[in-house]
């Protein structure tokens, strides 16, 4: 073997050929070729610095466009601990009695009246799932949101064995994804989702495979609640703004924004009049009132949202409570809300009672797990002909799934 010396420039040509611009740009500017072509290492080194500053300036302007990890998506879940979580969903069929609960296996399980039966949803394109929703007036339609777009399931009541992959099909879009909020409207007509990397909001004809894009410009949409009445859908995004969608109005916005943080969770009233949400900025449970399109604070102006309730950390006997919120949770009657922390292992449940124009909000009391458990997501019962009880679904960091129903309180 006959030991060959290269020159500066030919060993930069033969690694931009082998490696790419980059890897030939970082030959550049090492020690070597400083100490043989310093001209060449600076020149190197200042077009190094300008695309590392043009990067984060598009960055800034452009939030979306950043790399996308899993830490992202936890980081913005509604799911406590959403990266370790042996439950990373729970969803409720509206019609029937029937259960979703996605695990960190990355596998759907349906639960029905029939314990013996226990279907299960799998796809290697399932990856990261974020976010579930049943399809309203249909038997067996799920829309899973996971990594790479939406799989959608359609099941038969003959299904005892687990899903292939040929058997979903997958709704995915250029830029799209992962997707981190999925929502159908009150009759299945059209199914919403949003995604961390993109600004846009897709509203999907399942049935065709077709999207509409609402667009506008600002930070990614990350969380989604379409109203009751499917007159509204509440958006919010990765920065300090959320937008109000009206749907009567030609999918019209109406922008918001708070004063720190980003919007952890929120939650319609059953009539579509109240919304509830939470921030990471603060421990504050915030109210919007809509009625007839229009927006009414008492004491307020119009363009500020009421505070509520204050959620802040305090000791309750050897226990501590409350603190920084995770999610909430609204019974489909509008008299119990259901509160999750991200700090502390004990679910706060309040007493609402909701009227035309206002709302009022007490303490009911306060449920904890087993031992070390604490709740990683809740969520209410549907109410159905068979079920008329409310009924709170919780899911333990255990991986265990427990009702706490509300009839004698």
């Amino acid at each position: 073997m006959v030991p060959v010396n290269e020159g500066v420039m030919k060993r930069i040509i033969r690694t931009f050929f082998e490696s790419g611009f980059t890897e030939a740009l970082n030959e550049a500017r090492d020690k070597q070729t400083a100490t043989v072509c310093p001209v060449i290492c600076t020149i190197a080194q200042y077009t190094f610095d300008m695309l590392q500053f043009v990067k984060r300036l598009k960055t800034k302007v452009f939030p979306h466009t950043r790399e996308v990890s899993i830490n992202n998506v936890a980081e913005l879940s509604e799911t406590r601990d959403w990266l370790r979580s042996y439950i990373r969903c729970i969803v409720w069929h509206p019609n029937c009695f029937k259960i979703a609960v996605a695990g960190s296996d990355d596998i759907v399980r349906i639960y029905t009246d029939e314990p013996a039966v226990v279907p299960v949803l799998r796809s290697v394109s399932q990856k990261w799932i974020t976010s579930m929703a049943w399809r309203p007036l249909t038997a067996a339609e799920l829309a899973v949101g996971c990594q790479k777009g939406v799989c959608l399931w359609t099941m038969d009541t003959n299904m005892h064995i687990t899903r292939s992959a040929t058997q979903a099909v997958f709704l995915k879009h250029p830029g799209h994804c992962p997707i981190t909020s999925v929502q159908w409207n009150a009759n299945g007509t059209l199914l919403a989702t949003a995604s961390i990397s993109d600004t846009d909001i897709l509203l999907w004809d399942v049935d065709r495979q077709l999207n509409t894009p609402l667009r506008r410009v600002g930070p990614p949409c990350s969380l989604l609640k379409w109203s009751p009445d499917a007159a509204n859908i509440f958006s919010a995004t990765v920065g300090n703004v959320f937008r109000v969608w009206s749907a009567n109005k030609k999918w019209t916005p109406e922008r918001w924004t708070i004063n720190c943080g980003v919007v952890q969770s929120a939650c319609w009233s059953p009539c579509g009049n109240f919304l509830l949400f939470v921030t990471t900025g603060d421990s504050i449970l915030y109210r919007l009132l809509f009625q007839d399109e229009q927006i009414f604070a008492s004491g307020a102006s119009p363009k500020e949202a009421l505070k509520i309730a204050d959620l802040t950390k305090f000791n309750a006997g050897r226990r501590e409570v409350g603190g920084k919120p995770q999610a909430l949770a609204w019974d489909a009657d509008g008299r119990y809300l259901a509160v999750i922390f991200k700090d502390t292992p004990c679910i706060a449940l309040f007493n609402t009672c909701l009227k035309k124009f206002d709302m009022t909000i007490s303490p009911l009391c306060f449920l904890t797990g087993i031992n070390t458990e604490y709740p990683s997501y809740v969520c209410f019962q549907s109410k159905t002909k068979r079920n008329t009880d409310t009924v709170l679904t919780i899911g333990w960091s255990s991986g265990r799934i427990e009702y706490f129903p509300f009839g004698s309180m």
